[in-house]
């Protein structure tokens, strides 16, 4: 008997389900105070453990309750807008707004972001050196680990370099990769085999990475006149694969992780930066 009218009931339903259309479910996106964000992140990225030239952590304090986060590479007007547009509780970038040594007068373009930024009531989080580092989601291991790098040794506490040794078809891959971005110096003298890697401005360690590690190929995102002079001078292969498109995928992870263990709507932004 209960069987029978289990069976009715189901018929019943399926026969409703198939002339009424019914909308699924609300997705259930969680909220997370700024504060404990903040708290998470920080710890996450281990932050305490880097001397950085920048603030790291909440930059600008918004509404207390995120339901939706944009990340991006740099806080700059074009990420605002499109983060105003999306409604955003909150942005988090790799270069905020607030260097320890370029504090300045608020005006320009600086007064036009914090405003955009505080009418808004916009949460801003930034976080440099630690995002660099990290052994699992830095900038630097993601270029390694795209390049299929051995890793031979991690960042210290001081410098943010990563050391690693070639396995094959390195010079097609990171060509392949960043194809429309870099600069090659090649060595008139050594073969790529111990390659030392920094992302963004990490050209200041080159030498540090020679001297310490003896590193026959380095790799970070830009290149000036006095770095073009010390790799000739020292005969090292180099690339400079563009200070944006070697910061970009440590930027995108945390979104995806924020994403995954805390469910809060968390979208990346690309504002293009050929440099």
């Amino acid at each position: 008997m209960a069987e029978w009218f289990k069976a009715a009931v189901l018929k019943t339903v399926n026969v409703y389900r198939s002339r009424v259309r019914i909308p699924p479910p609300p997705s259930l996106k969680n909220k997370m105070n700024n504060l404990k964000l903040e708290k998470i992140i920080n710890k996450y990225l281990n932050i305490n453990n880097y001397k950085d030239n920048i603030y790291n952590g909440l930059q600008i304090e918004g509404k207390k309750k995120i339901k939706k986060i944009i990340t991006g590479v740099t806080i700059n007007l074009p990420l605002i807008k499109k983060a105003i547009k999306n409604n955003a509780d909150a942005i988090i970038v790799h270069h905020g707004l607030f260097w320890k040594k370029k504090l300045s007068n608020i005006n320009g373009i600086l007064k036009k972001k914090i405003k955009n930024i505080l009418i808004n009531d916009i949460n801003l989080y930034s976080w440099h050196l630690p995002l660099d580092f990290h052994p699992k989601i830095g900038n630097n291991i993601i270029i390694a680990n795209l390049l299929n790098l051995k890793i031979k040794i991690y960042s210290d506490n001081k410098y943010p370099i990563l050391i690693g040794n070639k396995k094959s078809n390195f010079i097609k891959k990171i060509n392949k990769i960043f194809k429309s971005k870099f600069y090659f110096h090649k060595s008139k003298n050594k073969k790529i085999k111990i390659i030392g890697i920094c992302s963004g401005s990490g050209q200041k360690y080159i030498e540090y990475s020679i001297y310490k590690y003896n590193i026959d190929t380095y790799i970070t995102g830009e290149i000036s006149d006095i770095t073009f002079d010390i790799i000739k001078e020292y005969d090292i292969n180099y690339f400079s694969i563009g200070h944006y498109s070697s910061e970009i995928e440590g930027i995108k992870k945390l979104g995806i992780w924020i994403q995954k263990q805390y469910n809060i709507d968390t979208k990346f932004i690309n504002i293009n930066n050929p440099f």
